[in-house]
């Protein structure tokens, strides 16, 4: 492991201390390493998200192209019919 030195305002160093009580956590370093831990799982989420949201507007694409091609086609029977 590495070491990083952060600096806390006063008021952040007690949220941290009492935190780390109250969730039963055996040091700061633990504590911190949690967040860290719950935000690289969040923003990967979010990445997977962001992805599945990507295909699924592709998908709406097509098939916004796949309806105009059947209503054409449609369109164009319909008028057939009416012609014949």
């Amino acid at each position: 492991m590495t070491n990083i030195k952060i600096f806390l305002p006063e008021s952040m160093k007690v949220f941290v201390e009492e935190q780390v009580v109250k969730g039963g956590y055996s040091s700061a370093n633990e504590y911190l390493q949690e967040l860290i831990f719950q935000d690289q799982q969040r923003k990967s989420q979010e990445g997977k998200r962001a992805q599945l949201m990507a295909k699924l507007h592709i998908q709406a694409q097509l098939n916004d192209k796949e309806f105009e091609v059947i209503a054409d086609k449609l369109a164009d029977e319909f008028a057939a019919y009416f012609e014949s």
